[in-house]
């Protein structure tokens, strides 16, 4: 049995909700365009391989970016709940859902991966190397990675694109930002505070593997 860790999704009832709020969405992120992306039928229509599985995590449309802290809390809550559905009801396909959090709302977050904990069919959550603009290691989100840590829940760790760059790219850009993000947390100490902490780098690792000095 294969299992892809790192496989995306948008769980239909929340896309829609997305694209109540902001409509131009898949102009914007023209990568939603990928059908199976957002529709579950042509997901399960086109299995690649009887003996894969998939974990699945939401694609980088984050509430945070489009609504209030208490909206996205919301949002993200319902999300989690929809997508830990979809593992339930396609057990066979899914292995297991990484749930999502509300990175404008940290004391929501906070709650939301003690529901992750609780739920059978998710197993961690997914951050991302920017958050409002700051690195992923910027002090104000300690909170959830003490907390993660303390739950022992896995997050999953993918890249976005720093905005202040005049020249991102799909080929290269995601994983400088993959592999700078993991510098900064390791420069940030996170490991030392936290040594059970657990991060799943998307991209296989980005550059660092491959990185020789």
């Amino acid at each position: 049995m294969k299992i892809d860790a790192f496989a995306h999704i948008l769980p239909p009832h929340f896309y829609q909700k997305m694209l109540e709020l902001e409509p131009t969405i898949p102009q914007k992120f023209p990568f939603i365009r990928i059908k199976s992306l957002v529709d579950l039928d042509e997901r399960l229509n086109t299995w690649p391989d009887d003996n894969m599985k998939q974990v699945i995590s939401f694609a980088n449309i984050n509430p945070e970016d489009f609504v209030g802290p208490d909206q996205a809390a919301k949002l993200a809550d319902k999300g989690n709940k929809e997508l830990a559905e979809i593992v339930k009801e396609h057990a066979d396909k899914f292995e297991v859902g990484v749930g999502m959090l509300a990175m404008n709302n940290i004391p929501a977050s906070l709650h939301i991966l003690d529901k992750v904990k609780a739920d059978p069919n998710l197993m961690g959550a997914q951050i991302f190397t920017r958050h409002l603009g700051k690195s992923i290691a910027d002090p104000e989100f300690d909170p959830i990675f003490k907390k993660a840590a303390k739950l022992n829940l896995p997050l999953w760790l993918h890249p976005v694109f720093d905005q202040r760059k005049p020249d991102n790219n799909l080929v290269f850009s995601w994983e400088y930002e993959l592999s700078q993000a993991m510098l900064q947390l390791v420069q940030s100490n996170i490991f030392k505070k936290y040594p059970h902490l657990k991060i799943l780098v998307h991209h296989a690792g980005a550059m660092v593997p491959n990185y020789k000095t």
